[in-house]
This record gives C-alpha cells, sequence and structure tokens, in this order.
C-alpha cells in the first residue's frame, strides 16, 4: 500500500471517527467519567472512539504500529511504521460542553511525521496533510489549502499558549510576561491539536507548549509544516512516549519565539 492510499484511508478514518466522537459529546451527560489526575479525565466516549480507530488501522494495515493516548505505555524503538492517535484532545472541554476539540491522527514513517488529520466535529472540519503536498481544511464549502501566519513581528501578534492545569510551572509564567511585555496577546483554549491545525491556517501566530505528548502534536505539526510554517523539533532527544517542548508559527516569527521560548 502506497502513502497515497494511507492518505485517503485517514481522511475517511477522520472524517468517520470524529461523527463518532460528535455522537458521543451531544450526550455526554450519560458518560462514565475517570479521573486520571487532577484535571486529567478520560470517559468512555475516548476509549471507544480511540478502539474503533485502531480496530479500522489493524484490519486495513495489520503491519502497522499504533500509539494512542489511552491503550499505550511504551512503545519499543521507532517502528517503521507508526499510527500516533488522540481520540479525543481537549476532554475536559467535551465534557464540559464546549465545542473546541477534535480527533488527531498521524501517521509516521520511520520517525518521520509523513500524514496528519484533525478533524474538528463541531465545526465540521477536517484539517489534513500529506509531507510535500500543502495543508488543507475540508469542509462543506470544499478544500480549502492552508497557510500559516505571514507576520514577521510578535507585537500585535496572537499566540497560544498551552499548559496542563495539574501543577505550576514558572516558566509559563516567564513566557507570559514577556509576551505581555511585547504587546502579544496570547491565549489558551484547551486542546493542543485544534490550535496547532489553527496556526497552520494563519487563525492564530503561533502555538507553543513547554511539554507535550506526541498523540497532541505530530499531526498538528505536520499542519504547520505543509503550511508554509514553523515547527520546532519534536520530540527532539525525548521518546515518543515522553512529553516534549512544541514550538509552532509562522516562518517570520521562528527566531524571535524561540528566542523568548528558550529564556523562560
Amino acid at each position: 500500500m502506497t502513502l497515497d492510499d494511507r492518505y485517503a484511508f485517514l481522511r475517511r478514518l477522520s472524517a468517520d471517527a470524529g461523527a463518532l466522537a460528535l455522537g458521543w459529546f451531544r450526550r455526554r451527560g450519560a458518560l462514565d467519567v475517570e479521573e486520571k489526575g487532577p484535571t486529567d479525565y478520560v470517559s468512555e466516549a475516548d476509549r471507544a472512539v480511540e478502539r474503533v480507530i485502531a480496530d479500522a488501522i489493524a484490519h486495513a494495515f495489520p503491519g502497522d504500529a499504533f500509539l494512542g493516548e489511552e491503550t499505550a505505555n511504551t512503545l519499543d524503538g521507532v517502528p517503521e511504521r507508526l499510527w500516533v492517535v488522540d481520540p479525543i484532545d481537549g476532554t475536559h472541554n467535551f465534557l464540559r460542553g464546549v465545542p473546541y476539540w477534535n480527533v488527531s491522527i498521524a501517521f509516521l514513517e520511520r520517525g518521520e511525521r509523513a500524514l496528519g488529520a484533525i478533524c474538528d466535529p463541531c465545526a465540521g472540519a477536517v484539517y489534513h496533510a500529506q509531507r510535500g503536498t500543502g495543508a488543507w481544511r475540508t469542509d462543506a464549502a470544499g478544500e480549502t489549502r492552508l497557510a500559516a501566519s505571514r507576520r514577521t513581528r510578535l507585537p500585535g501578534g496572537m499566540v497560544c499558549v498551552g499548559h496542563h492545569d495539574r501543577a505550576p510551572d514558572e516558566r509559563y509564567m516567564t513566557l507570559r510576561r514577556a509576551l505581555m511585555e511585547r504587546n502579544v496577546a496570547f491565549r489558551n483554549f484547551g486542546c493542543a491539536a485544534l490550535q496547532l491545525a489553527h496556526v497552520a491556517e494563519g487563525r492564530y501566530d503561533a502555538y507553543v507548549e513547554m511539554a507535550l505528548s506526541s498523540w497532541d502534536a505530530m499531526a498538528g505539526l505536520l499542519l504547520v509544516e505543509e503550511a508554509g510554517g514553523f515547527a520546532a523539533p519534536f520530540p527532539g532527544s525525548a521518546k515518543l512516549t515522553e512529553r516534549a517542548k512544541v514550538v509552532a508559527c509562522g516562518r517570520g516569527l521562528s527566531a524571535e519565539l524561540m528566542g523568548l521560548v528558550d529564556a523562560a
């Protein structure tokens, strides 16, 4: 099977998984919910959507490896072909009825991002990319090519600063102060992958998070790169199962933003 075959499969799977997740969202009041830790939730919807995605991949590509947020704790080495999945990114938003969450699926070849799709079911959109062919948004209006921000200076821009809410991290306070001193607006919508897709779309100028999991980042980072933006190396020296720093932005902001992040 070629990469094109996997790309066509991914786009169908992303839309189908998004529709399934949206059904759970509409009946979220009846969900069984567990706390994995403070403000870190998992529901039967997360597990059900991941199971459907994993089963579809196993049926279509039985030789491919799978890394999902809710099922995988370890990964030996770097598989030649690997799917990386977050069944519902933004679970806290999902459970609260906030329509800012997504289904994120990426495909890696020998550790390199090759395919990515982020489904935003509430907006009826799928953001998708194949390495070397650009990044796209598919919705009821058709297909639109994505383009990252063309800003060349941070002042006046908008940067998404993602973080978890489980423990204080002074690096975020330092970064926020630096952004405020430069008259930069910052936001956090509690959903990393979708914010990365919106950076690829040029809606936001940048996204930063000091420690993020592969399933939250892989698809979105490919979208940003294919939309002409900048993505710092990820996961760098960390393993795919470990959290690592994420910086993604329009290319004209990369040097200035990386300077602030490195100083935080």
